[in-house]
């Protein structure tokens, strides 16, 4: 299972953990799980709401009884914490290991961020508003959440970071603010006419942290299930944050055009790509513009060696950038024996059946008998009595 953030509505800690915990049957014994974490003085519930007639869920979380606003922190006697009095909040909780390290991973990106906007050291950084406990409820609770689903892989699309300006610890800073920049950094985002900030700071730290790639158009081949997530701002755009909890086929399609490589050249090119394990590889030839003819040099291989074959393209052809896909598919059951001495590739479903001979076993025949491929094959048929 694989979860896809749609985050045209920009992301926070809650929208993140809302729509996370909106993937699950039984949301209440999440929350109780939730609230099991001992985060002081915390208590999470779990709200059904509404956005421009959708319905959607909100995660609530009130500390001491009520829920904690950025506001409250702009006072002279507001509370800062420092990384360090995070860390501990967040290591006396009851989660696992793999929780309090991946939720001590994002506030250390959100501290390297801040050091970076305020030019000194992450040392020294104590947080405003990113301090508040409900933050840290947040983070700790989306990290306890996506162990919960443990999804293969975290895709997130670009994000809408809103426009204008917005008023924090600091004063009014344009958004997105310095520290959501940073955090954002080689990461899509796009302003809109929105005026207001919809990506917070906790929420690229998430989303940047856990997703391992961003897209947008990112493909499907089966969608499980879709969480969605209600902002607590009053937009007249409904504000809510999707995530898709789908399966994908398990493989990527790898493809360029090229039309300054000679056929030998291409022909050796498949042929390392098949060798280096590609489910398959083909070339097909194109008229580009201008007339140009040129091949279409496509490569199937597997989801996890989409990287190592993109090495391999750019490696043996002459492209400079490569498409990838990832493409639903049907497949049969297939399976491999032997009888007879003869092996025969069997291959049954959607109300199927089909069966063939291995070619090498067809080609060897031929060779030994002086045989043409046509003769071998009606030889192997009645020695193995698989018809075709």
């Amino acid at each position: 299972m694989n979860l896809y953030f749609e985050c045209n509505m920009g992301a926070a800690g809650d929208m993140i953990a809302s729509a996370l915990i909106d993937l699950f049957e039984d949301k209440q014994a999440v929350v109780q799980q939730l609230n099991a974490m001992g985060l002081p003085d915390t208590v999470f519930s779990l709200e059904d709401t509404e956005q421009c007639g959708i319905s959607c869920t909100h995660l609530s979380v009130k500390i001491g009884g009520k829920a904690e606003q950025p506001e409250d922190h702009h006072t002279a006697h507001a509370p800062h914490r420092s990384l360090r009095e995070v860390f501990a909040v967040i290591e006396a909780a009851a989660v696992s290991e793999e929780v309090k390290a991946h939720s001590k991973a994002v506030y250390r990106r959100i501290a390297d961020a801040e050091a970076k906007a305020h030019g000194m050291p992450v040392s020294e950084i104590h947080f405003h508003e990113l301090g508040m406990r409900d933050a840290i409820a947040d983070v700790t609770a989306c990290a306890f959440l996506i162990e919960k689903l443990h999804p293969e892989k975290v895709i997130c699309s670009p994000i809408n970071i809103g426009n204008g300006s917005v008023h924090c610890a600091h004063g009014v800073l344009p958004v997105p603010a310095p520290a959501t920049a940073n955090l954002l950094s080689g990461v899509p985002y796009y302003k809109s006419d929105i005026q207001t900030e919809l990506c917070t700071p906790t929420g690229a730290a998430i989303l940047t942290h856990f997703a391992q790639e961003f897209s947008a158009a990112a493909q499907f081949a089966a969608v499980k299930k879709i969480g969605i997530g209600a902002g607590t701002k009053v937009l007249e755009q409904a504000n809510l944050l999707r995530v898709f909890a789908f399966e994908d086929s398990g493989i990527a399609e790898l493809s360029c055009n090229i039309d300054d490589m000679t056929g030998e050249e291409a022909g050796f090119a498949a042929e390392q790509m098949l060798a280096q394990g590609a489910l398959d590889c083909f070339i097909t030839p194109a008229l580009m513009k201008k007339g140009r003819p040129a091949y279409l040099f496509c490569v199937i291989c597997k989801a996890e060696e989409a990287e190592r074959f993109a090495r391999l393209i750019f490696k043996h052809t002459t492209t400079i950038g490569i498409r990838k896909y990832t493409p639903s598919r049907y497949t049969l059951d297939r399976v491999l024996c032997e009888e007879s001495g003869v092996h025969i590739k069997r291959s049954e479903g959607y109300g199927s059946a089909k069966q063939k001979i291995e070619f090498e076993d067809i080609k060897k025949l031929a060779l030994e008998r002086d045989l043409s491929v046509f003769e071998a094959r009606k030889a192997l048929e009645k020695q193995g009595d698989c018809e075709k």
